[in-house]
């Protein structure tokens, strides 16, 4: 007899995409002959939140997706009622959910509806957030197990004993609820991501394959080609898990697969999701060898999909550039985050400099390509003044190459990250379990006075307008900063200079 598991995919309206993580866990279920089901909350709209696909339009980060309704339909029906008709018709031997820090309080409220009518299901709590705060997590009544860590061996070896009638209060990789007491055994050891099945998206809702790309919705699908992060960014939780690991002696958390596997991969997915675009997953793509690199090229020739990339601007050179674009690169995406060296390098722990950054741009510009540059404004210690060094930064990589986009994120200080004690340090943030704040918010959760705050708030929604409009409209700019009537129409009239 073989287990039934349901995971319920907490993430927010039409944030879409295929979460690499969870689809690994199916892989290893199924590869064991256990049933699996997926329940995803992506199309319920269950507030007045705007999706990010608007607020990246209206902030001028991308082009205006006009078709998301045909392509991202929102569910008119109750989420929690068809929650439970999943659990009533399935009848999972155990659910889980893998659950970021901004989706916690949402995760939790699903979970009380299902503990409510179905009291003897085991839920389990994984991912990024019960992770770095499990603590958080067992003092919620609704969780019975918490897995801590990479889930691939914990959760397969559950559903074995959950299919045997064995119970499972010793497997490493998860905390265990027992008997009035949290069983805390160790983290797992990290799987070499060369040995474990491709990532199993068939469970999905179909919508989540369509992220839109350049203003237009293509079918994609996520390519795995690494794990972990060998970098130390403050507003990051990679330096933490990577500690985490290393601590618990789990293994190597910076993990990259082999070309052959990656080749093999985007081949199996191609074949099984008819994908029109390739994502590939990693945060650095290009920080490879160069005989790795020669042979994607090669083999990502007979691919023959358009596909695209983040990797940091250390590893930008025209060459590779120019190789990429002659087989189906459309677009990447680079960090600067601050436009201020010594802030970079002091608060957020990024050592380029303004002029490497420049340099290295122009090989985008010489590759004929544009790309989209990651902003963060909000962080602790920052003032007006070094925004607009961020602004101003902007400016010269627009001015060079209008082709690129510029993206402007608020911070948002997640438990695990550096930047998180910091603020707590300084009484900037609240002794608060968690935050449901996000990037895409006008508003900081921090504890900034009144003044900044509206600074924040009126930046955010004009930072493209001060960076692609001549010098002589920023007195017209300030205005449209104001959250109101006056603002509101002169955000509107200076919006449609730059299309």
């Amino acid at each position: 007899m073989k287990a039934k598991i349901l995971f319920i995919y907490p993430t927010p309206f039409r944030i879409t995409g295929l979460p690499i993580g969870l689809a690994s866990l199916i892989a290893i279920l199924k590869d064991k002959g256990h049933l699996v089901k997926v329940f995803d909350t992506a199309f319920y709209h269950t507030d007045s939140d705007k999706s990010q696909t608007e607020i990246r339009s209206e902030r001028k980060i991308s082009k205006t997706v006009m078709n998301e309704d045909v392509y991202l339909p929102e569910n008119k029906s109750s989420m929690e009622t068809d929650l439970l008709d999943v659990v009533t018709s399935f009848k999972p031997d155990i659910i889980g959910l893998s659950i970021l820090e901004i989706m916690y309080d949402t995760s939790v409220n699903l979970c009380k509806v299902v503990k409510k009518e179905f009291q003897d299901i085991p839920l389990m709590a994984g991912g990024v957030f019960p992770t770095l705060s499990p603590e958080v997590v067992t003092r919620e009544p609704v969780f019975d197990i918490v897995c801590i860590g990479e889930g691939e061996s914990a959760v397969g070896e559950l559903a074995d004993r959950i299919s045997q009638g064995l119970f499972y209060d010793t497997i490493e990789g998860l905390w265990v609820k027992k008997d009035n007491r949290v069983i805390k055994n160790p983290p797992s050891k990290l799987h070499d991501i060369n040995t474990i099945p491709f990532p199993d998206f068939s469970e999905f809702d179909p919508r989540l394959f369509y992220k839109p790309m350049q203003g237009k919705m293509y079918k994609m699908v996520n390519i795995e080609t690494s794990r972990g992060c060998n970098n130390d960014c403050t507003y990051c939780a990679a330096p933490q898990l990577r500690k985490f690991y290393k601590e618990n002696g789990c293994g190597r958390y910076n993990r990259n697969m082999d070309m052959k596997n990656i080749i093999e991969q985007i081949h199996l997915q191609v074949q099984r999701y008819s994908p029109e675009f390739i994502y590939f997953s990693s945060e650095n793509f290009l920080l490879m060898s160069e005989e790795n690199f020669q042979t994607f090229i090669t083999e990502y020739e007979k691919i023959k999909l358009p596909f695209w990339i983040q990797t940091r601007i250390e590893t930008l050179t025209t060459e590779r550039l120019l190789a990429l674009k002659k087989v189906g690169m459309h677009w990447l995406t680079i960090g600067l985050e601050h436009g201020n060296e010594e802030f970079r390098k002091k608060v957020l722990k990024r050592y380029y400099t303004n002029i490497k950054f420049i340099k290295k741009m122009d090989t985008v510009k010489d590759a004929g390509m544009g790309a989209s540059i990651n902003n963060v404004i909000g962080f602790p210690f920052e003032t007006r003044d070094l925004i607009f060094e961020t602004i101003k930064m902007n400016k010269i990589l627009w001015e060079k190459n209008n082709k690129l986009e510029i993206n402007v994120f608020l911070f948002t200080p997640y438990r695990g990250c550096e930047l998180y004690s910091i603020c707590r340090e300084q009484g900037l943030l609240n002794d608060i379990p968690f935050t449901n704040s996000s990037n895409m918010n006008e508003r900081s959760v921090l504890n900034f006075s009144e003044e900044f705050q509206r600074d924040l708030s009126g930046l955010i929604r004009t930072f493209n307008l001060y960076v692609k409009l001549p010098e002589e409209y920023n007195d017209q700019i300030k205005i449209a900063e104001q959250l109101t009537d006056e603002g509101n129409a002169m955000l509107k009239k200076l919006t449609q200079l730059i299309g």
